[in-house]
């Protein structure tokens, strides 16, 4: 394992198993509790949880309640049930460290990632301990922030024209699994998030969150929003990064001649905010990466405000499988008082 952080995850060997469900059924209790201790778990060699069925059967069998995707930022499709792909994220792109749906009030609890196919090269698992980042950041920072919240505004194209725009591309067909207007104005309403149409894309504005955010069960503030993500700055300095210069000129050339094509984070009165201030949380969040290489079957189980995850550019196939979820409101390892 690389990375500046050298603690790993926990781990745990489903080798010689050979009915899945009756592992995690019986380790259920072993790793939830690991999993709030630790933030993060690694189970090594569940190679039938390649299978989508056998991996969602398994996750339910920990007693987690599994969610959908509906709003969210990433492209990726469903494969079978709860089971997504975990991005289709350029391979010749990293994924930078981010915490899922944290720019949402009610984002995922838990992530679950399963190994179907390792990358031919490159493609480590990047994940980063959250509960560090308050430390790293300027008090004065975090004040001004808790004071004036985060929202997320996010340009979604039609998909006739998602090519056509730098950065992430993403339609607003995928982002609500609909192609009738008026059905993805529902799931809107339905979240409280205010949009209007330009043409035929969508410009939507999610959630006004707090910078840090209670875990469910702890109670414990942690750090949990996507500030360092979103908004030009950050996206030059990414595509910068990984080396995509042409993808650079692209959001430098969009940034000044049309910034509403381009997603931005903005105080919760919807002014984006600053670049310094957005390149401080970029850099600083980059100081928490810890790679992890993930074998075939390997699963790595995250708690979502814990830890953020994020990827390694690759070349050759990589398939990764994805399923987020909640919880399920069990109290049993909350801590009291």
């Amino acid at each position: 394992m690389k990375g500046s952080n050298s603690t790993a995850p926990f781990d745990f060997v489903t080798s010689g198993h050979a009915d899945p469900k009756h592992f995690f059924s019986q380790a259920a209790d072993d790793i939830r509790a690991r999993l709030l201790d630790d933030g993060a778990v690694l189970i090594r060699s569940a190679r039938q949880c390649r299978d989508p069925g056998v991996f969602e059967a398994a996750i339910a069998a920990l007693g987690f309640e599994t969610r959908d995707y509906v709003g969210g930022s990433s492209p990726r499709s469903t494969i079978q049930g709860k089971v997504m792909e975990a991005t289709r994220t350029p391979p010749d792109w990293s994924v930078i460290l981010h915490q899922e749906m944290a720019y949402v009030k009610s984002p995922p609890e838990i992530i679950a990632f399963v190994c179907v196919e390792p990358a031919g090269k490159g493609g480590e698992s990047v994940i980063g301990d959250m509960r560090k980042l308050e430390r790293l950041v300027d008090p004065a920072m975090l004040q001004r922030l808790t004071e004036r919240g985060l929202k997320l505004r996010r340009t979604l194209p039609s998909e006739d024209r998602v090519g056509l725009k730098p950065g992430v591309k993403k339609s607003w067909q995928e982002t609500f699994s609909t192609h009738r207007q008026a059905e993805a104005e529902m799931h809107c309403r339905a979240r409280g998030w205010d949009f209007e149409w330009n043409g035929a894309d969508l410009i939507l504005w999610q959630d006004c969150i707090s910078p840090m955010r209670a875990h469910p069960l702890t109670s414990a503030n942690i750090w949990s929003n996507q500030a360092h993500f979103w908004g030009a700055a950050a996206m030059i300095e990414w595509a910068l990064i990984d080396g995509r210069e042409q993808d650079a000129r692209e959001l430098m050339t969009a940034q000044r001649e049309n910034p509403l094509l381009l997603e931005a984070m903005c105080f919760g009165d919807g002014e984006p905010l600053p670049e310094d201030l957005t390149l401080a949380l970029f850099h600083a969040v980059r100081g928490l990466e810890q790679d992890i290489d993930l074998g075939e079957g390997d699963i790595l189980l995250l708690d979502n405000l814990q830890y953020a995850h994020g990827r390694r550019a690759f070349s050759g196939n990589r398939t990764i499988n994805v399923i987020i979820g909640n919880w399920a409101g069990d109290q049993s390892y909350a801590v009291q008082g």
